[in-house]
């Protein structure tokens, strides 16, 4: 476990876990993390399984205290080599920071500077998304990531 150099707060061992159990054996939908009450260590918070859906986990984040999470979202894109009109499955790993406008000054201090660091422990993440409210964490907000990279 190593300490974030911007924030001194350490990383789990088993938030790496989740997100390689996540990204390669696709074992769950979603993962939340906190960073403990101690302002320590970054921790598993909330694990979705595989068959969760996207409210599931919007559903798991707080609406006054901020949170990080990973997310793997399923789409389709319009598939040129496929006979016809066909549509090919993709997958895109999201990170999200959230950051309610409720939440504790210094727990979005701490988050924020915590973040770069956090996300460099969890290689494979391919969209980065920060939000502070609900209507900034939704399926179209996703869908318009996808389809922008």
């Amino acid at each position: 476990m190593q300490a974030n150099a911007a924030s001194g707060v350490a990383v789990a061992d088993e938030c790496v876990a989740r997100f390689q159990e996540l990204r390669t054996a696709r074992a769950h939908r979603f993962v939340v993390f906190k960073i403990d009450d101690s302002l320590q260590r970054v921790v598993v918070d909330k694990v979705g399984a595989r068959d969760a859906g996207f409210d599931d986990l919007t559903a798991s984040l707080p609406a006054d205290d901020c949170r990080y999470a990973v997310y793997d979202h399923d789409f389709t894109v319009g598939d040129a080599t496929a006979q016809g009109a066909g549509e090919a499955p993709r997958s895109k790993i999201f990170f999200v920071s959230w950051s309610p406008a409720t939440a504790d000054v210094k727990s979005k201090m701490v988050y924020a500077s915590s973040n770069e660091g956090f996300k460099k422990e969890l290689d494979g993440v391919q969209i980065d998304v920060q939000a502070t409210e609900p209507s900034e964490l939704t399926l179209d907000v996703l869908n318009d990531h996808v389809s922008a990279s």
